[in-house]
């Protein structure tokens, strides 16, 4: 499946017990004493900080051009392996030495060394997307970095990815933070689960002096304890979860626990790794790079992920780590120990930090960038990762005084944590500053066709109206402004019950206006169908009938398995079940529709439309038989492509054409999709007919995305409520006589 998201990188915290040493490497274990010495020229794990370069240069790659290193993403998952074992260490090392966790010490450790270098970024990031960034993406980006300084935005980019309504949502320059902050929420865990497992394994040992019995080992208890609790629950989640809500699955913690738990069971386990012979340690740590090498190669965007594809780079991560405890000179050290890799594994979190930042701020100036562009700017990164590194993170990570209060390190970090969130909540305080408010005085928009401007027109196809055109302005501004015209919603979604992607329950939304009793009316189908509540409600309330609607996110009426993200909409078809047998229990005298879906799965296995069509005929033809009357209202066209306008939608388009926006930002409305389906399938029911629209949204064939200072379009190629709600006049003229004479036949 394809990934919505960038993929992005990896955790950071590789630091070490008490700072462990002045150069922040980690120690030797050293082999008993009939192994072969432990890379006897080193005194730290070199291949752990080789590693780490390998992780960053993955995911750097893969980040400047995806097709550069298809699964560099995965990157990621090696840092999360990494991060799990050194944590781990420095735990259990504390636990043996000390009987329990200095958990002040630890969390101020973790403090001090990750917190100030993310705040420099978060602030960095603010800035840039004020001076470069479209204004309307200042409120999702704000949000962000208000996300990121506390360490939860993995799951406020898991509610965005599942947001139908946030579908021209860009890439947050703050994207590669998830795995930061699921790794943050690692932090707080993992020492209290340490505690209580060790904790474990001392009553058990105590019980078991007075007997017979041998006493479990602790790290038995350890090893035991996280397989259960952590590692087994949380892949068979991942794996259910990828194959259900990938969008989602691949940001929550939930899904990336066992990544970190096989780290730490790799650590717990030390003792057994510490004790294979040096060649066989050998192949199993070449091997492990060689697969990680291969694994790049051969894991795609396409792929479900994490699940249990991500086995791969867990477990050949692991097995260089398990090598390299008695692999000695022999094993991939003498490659991952190289000195320009040990020198950018040391380098690796300000790396990360600081690449995806100046890559989007890249787009921002620039435009899209190519390979070669983005690994120009992966490469610049360097300079600031280094300069970071060299006043900020080494002199905090370092500082004697620092290091010796607990409170003071835990201080610095939640002032860094507090700048990140100030920084944020700027840019969102800017982001509603921009945006004008509407009229105090309600405004009537019963009538602001678009049509009646061209109505003298040769090319129009409207025919002219009897009163003079009025143009004039209904607001000030253009309305709603483009920074908020994604929450300019009909009613429906304010009532919960417009159904969500995930949503499978036939929830109708029932009109406290439209409730007479000359004509049962039902609104059907996806959001383009919902985009029409607001006008039909009141075309309903006047002609005397009552109105329900049943919505669902890009889901259409049609007795076929939809195709949503390449992958089959089995919710949508749940969803439909359900319509189906509550409309053919009562059915309604009319049906008003409308939908985008265009694509199907066939008998065959393959994608088409023609399912669609077919699918939509049998449900409309079962009503039609039952006397239903269908109006199929045409789909409104969409937004050419970001390579065509340099835009991801009309509003951000008019965010920063404000003055000319019908100069810079009209369209053609050939690209109405969802009219592929619609009409052929009206053609062959004789009960229900097809209405254009779209000559009152596009009149003579171009969309102007703003008429009378009203902004048509939020998102993709949904009209705005503000809008839709003029067009309550053309949408009756079209449907009420059409509705009138079908029910009287």
């Amino acid at each position: 499946m394809r990934h919505d998201f960038p993929r992005v990188k990896f955790g950071s915290d590789l630091e070490h017990p008490a700072e462990m040493n002045t150069c922040g490497k980690i120690p030797i274990v050293t082999a008993p004493a009939q192994q072969a010495p432990v890379q006897p020229q080193h005194r730290f794990r070199l291949d752990i900080e080789g590693l780490r370069a390998l992780a960053v240069g993955f995911v750097l790659l893969h980040h400047a051009s995806a097709t550069l290193l298809p699964g560099g993403f995965a990157g990621v998952d090696m840092f999360f392996v990494v991060s799990g074992f050194v944590i781990t260490t420095q735990l259990i090392k504390e636990v043996e030495r000390t009987g329990t966790v200095n958990l002040p010490g630890f969390y101020a450790r973790r403090a001090k060394r990750l917190l100030p270098a993310a705040g420099m970024v978060l602030i960095f990031t603010a800035i840039s997307t004020w001076a470069f960034a479209s204004r309307v993406q200042w409120s999702n980006i704000g949000t962000d970095i208000v996300g990121s300084s506390l360490y939860v935005v993995n799951w406020v980019f898991a509610s965005r990815s599942v947001d139908y309504l946030a579908e021209d949502a860009q890439p947050s320059p703050l994207q590669h933070f998830w795995s930061l902050a699921v790794e943050e929420q690692f932090y707080v865990i993992w020492p209290l689960l340490i505690i209580g497992l060790a904790t474990l394994a001392t009553t058990l040992a105590k019980r078991r002096s007075g007997s017979r019995s041998a006493p479990i080992p602790r790290r038995a208890v350890l090893a035991g304890g996280l397989l259960v609790l952590v590692v087994l629950p949380s892949l068979a989640w991942s794996i259910y979860y990828t194959q259900t809500s990938p969008e989602q699955a691949y940001f929550v913690t939930t899904t990336r626990l066992w990544e970190l738990g096989f780290g730490a069971l790799v650590a717990v386990l030390a003792p057994t790794w510490k004790l294979l012979p040096s060649r066989i340690a050998t192949i199993i740590a070449w091997t492990g790079l060689a697969g990680l090498v291969i694994s790049m190669l051969i894991i795609t965007t396409e792929t479900a992920w994490p699940g249990s594809a991500a086995l791969i780079p867990v477990i050949t991560t692991s097995m260089v780590i398990i090598g390299g405890f008695s692999s000695g000179p022999t094993g991939p050290v003498t490659l991952l120990g190289l000195k320009p890799l040990v020198w950018i594994g040391g380098l690796s979190y300000s790396l990360y930090l600081w690449h995806w930042p100046l890559l989007r701020t890249g787009e921002w100036i620039f435009g899209e960038q190519g390979p070669y562009q983005g690994l120009a700017i992966v490469a610049f990164s360097f300079l600031p990762a280094w300069i970071g590194y060299q006043l900020v993170e080494k002199p905090i990570r370092y500082s004697k005084t620092i290091s010796a209060s607990p409170k003071f390190s835990l201080s610095l970090g939640a002032n860094f944590t507090a700048i990140g969130v100030i920084a944020g909540l700027l840019l969102l305080t800017a982001t509603s500053s921009t945006a004008e408010s509407s009229p105090d005085e309600p405004v009537s928009l019963t009538n602001i066709d678009p049509a009646e401007s061209t109505a003298d027109d040769a090319e129009s196809t409207q025919q002219p109206v009897d009163e003079p055109v009025d143009t004039s302005p209904l607001f000030d501004v253009i309305t709603p402004d483009p920074t908020v015209v994604t929450t300019d919603l009909p009613a429906i979604y304010a009532m919960g019950c417009s159904v969500s992607l995930e949503g499978t329950d036939a929830t109708p939304c029932t009109s406290d206006t439209a409730t007479g009793d000359d004509l049962d009316v039902v609104l059907l189908g996806d959001s383009k169908a919902g985009q029409w509540w607001t006008p039909l409600e009141t075309v309903a309330a006047d002609n005397n009938w009552s109105l329900v609607s049943y919505t669902k996110s890009a889901c259409s009426y049609a007795d076929a398995m939809l195709i949503k993200d390449d992958l089959d909409y089995v919710e949508c078809r749940a969803w439909n079940d359900q319509v189906r047998e509550i409309l053919m229990a009562d059915p309604p005298d009319v049906v008003v529709t409308s939908a985008l879906s265009i694509n199907a799965r066939a008998e065959d296995g393959s994608v088409d439309t023609q399912p669609v069509i077919d699918g939509t005929i049998s449900y409309w033809q079962e009503l039609a038989d039952q006397g239903t009357v269908i109006v199929a209202l045409s789909d409104t066209p969409q937004f050419p492509n970001l390579e065509d306008y340099g835009y991801p939608s009309v509003y951000e388009c008019v965010a920063d054409n404000l003055d000319t926006p019908n100069e810079d930002c009209a369209f053609s409305d050939s690209r109405v999709l969802g009219n592929r389906v619609l009409e052929p399938a009206a053609d062959a029911v004789a009960k229900a007919t097809f209405v254009d629209m779209n000559a009152y949204v596009c009149p003579g064939g171009t969309c102007q995305p703003v008429f009378r200072n009203v902004l048509m379009y939020r998102q993709g190629s949904h009209i705005s409520d503000t809008f839709s709600q003029g067009m309550t006049r053309p949408l009756s003229e079209e449907i009420v006589p059409l509705i009138e004479a079908s029910t009287q036949q």
